[in-house]
């Protein structure tokens, strides 16, 4: 399991046309590898990056991650 590149999620903003991208990840518990979540984000321009941020802040007040 490895971290997911912002680079990653600006091939995705470009390809499919969008703003901003917020890409969250999971290998769930029942998994025999080791389990995790991870979030990403991206956004176009300062603004977008902001708004980016605050979405992935509220998925992880939503999954109960630590600040």
């Amino acid at each position: 399991m490895r971290e997911i590149p912002i680079s990653a999620a600006k091939r995705i903003a470009d390809d499919y046309g969008y703003d901003q991208v917020v890409i969250y990840a999971r290998r769930c518990h029942d998994s025999p590898e080791p389990h995790g979540e991870h979030l990403t984000t991206y956004g176009r321009t300062r603004e977008h990056c902001g708004v980016a941020a605050r979405m992935a802040d509220a998925l992880k007040k939503f999954m109960g991650w630590k600040a």
